[in-house]
């Protein structure tokens, strides 16, 4: 005889056990769903966060742009978290802390991307490409600064400082590779390239809208007037080229015998050597005076001078004569210009300093043409974005 009983408990049990394994599919199932929609959504999270960072990237100053080839986003944290969240919809943040222009670093890498990616040919050395004058003229009234917000929040106005004239009469005495100063591709020439074609100097004005008429000048000297930084620059050039100067002078054999002569007859005997040091340091700052003139009249001087180049004779010196209109020529005109021995301070000057003044000008001009209250405290070189979706943290960084 059959037991049914038997059969009904077996079947009771498989029906048991597969009501088991459908719970469990069931569960798996929807626990990848919710898995898989919760990674959707991060990954529109992620999506929208990345498409926001270029949004927010885009948001740089425009004129700066324009005018001087650099991205700088301005805002503070709360202007840019709330440009974040219109963006993407999320409880999202931005902050610019860690890329601030505080860090002059990220400021000098755009110059150089900017120099190396043809910065360089589009303007060309000396001209501003979107706000020149047709003349390329070399006037413009002397201007001081002396608003005193402006002043006080100039990035450089922190840093510190080597006086130029320390740095020029050290360069004078030890320049021993004047082929470095003006080799080409280096990160100093294109450096140095960018300031030249950017901002103004004594001998040529190339934005008239700035503020400044000698701007390069006060990259290389911080006063806060045209005059000023004219007149230490000219003090500095003196002093390079007197260092030079005094070098030419000892290996000149004619002009050794000469200085051992007039010794002789101010200071006969022992004492004959310490007055040749004076005479030999007098004739070459008087020559350096000179040849600071000289560059202000578009001539030429050479770095290392020859017989020919030489303006000034001795008798001149003892005899305080200054030429007809404040200068003495030499035969030759060549040599470097007034813009190549810029260059040469600005070789021997601070990369970080230079590009802090090279900001403190950009905020002046910013100021003065198109918003009175830019601060460049108050720009970034890029930004960091953090949101939390769905209990994972999202974080990026993303800079110019």
């Amino acid at each position: 005889m059959i037991d049914h009983t038997y059969f009904q408990q077996k079947r009771g049990s498989s029906a048991v056990f597969l009501a088991v394994i459908l719970a469990s599919l069931i569960a798996i199932t929807l626990t990848l769903v919710f898995a898989g929609r919760n990674m959707a959504r991060i990954s529109i999270a992620d999506g929208a966060m990345h498409l926001a960072s270029v949004s927010l990237l885009s948001e740089y100053d425009y004129y700066v742009q324009r005018d001087y080839g650099l991205f700088l986003l301005p805002g503070t944290d709360t202007q840019l978290s709330r440009s974040l969240r219109d963006y993407t919809g999320l409880p999202a943040k931005a902050s610019a802390g860690r890329f601030s222009t505080v860090n002059t670093e990220p400021v000098r890498q755009q110059i150089l991307e900017y120099m190396k990616s043809g910065g360089i040919i589009a303007g060309g050395s000396g001209d501003n490409s979107e706000s020149s004058m047709e003349d390329g003229g070399s006037s413009a009234p002397d201007r001081t600064l002396r608003h005193g917000p402006t002043v006080t929040s100039l990035p450089s106005r922190a840093l510190p400082d080597t006086d130029i004239l320390t740095a020029a009469k050290s360069l004078g005495e030890n320049l021993t590779n004047p082929g470095a100063i003006f080799r080409t591709g280096t990160s100093k020439f294109f450096m140095d390239e960018y300031i030249l074609l950017k901002f103004n100097r004594a001998e040529h004005i190339g934005a008239a809208d700035h503020f400044f008429s000698s701007e390069v000048e006060y990259i290389l000297c911080g006063q806060l007037s045209d005059e000023q930084n004219k007149r230490k620059t000219d003090l500095a050039l003196e002093a390079l080229r007197a260092g030079l100067n005094l070098a030419h002078i000892y290996s000149d054999p004619e002009k050794v015998q000469a200085i051992a002569a007039a010794a002789e007859v101010i200071t006969p005997g022992p004492m004959g050597a310490v007055t040749q040091i004076g005479i030999a340091a007098a004739w070459a700052a008087a020559e350096a005076v000179n040849d600071v003139k000289l560059l202000h009249k578009g001539r030429r001087v050479p770095l290392a001078k020859s017989p020919a180049s030489w303006a000034i004779n001795l008798d001149a010196i003892l005899e305080g004569y200054s030429g007809e209109d404040g200068c003495i020529y030499p035969e030759v005109d060549t040599g470097r210009s007034y813009d190549d021995y810029l260059r040469v301070l600005l070789y021997a000057k601070d990369e970080t300093m230079k590009t802090a003044r090279i900001l403190d000008l950009i905020q002046i001009n910013m100021r003065k043409n198109y918003d009175a209250g830019f601060l460049v405290q108050e720009c970034a070189t890029g930004v960091s974005l953090d949101a939390d979706v769905y209990g994972r943290h999202l974080s990026y960084d993303r800079i110019y």
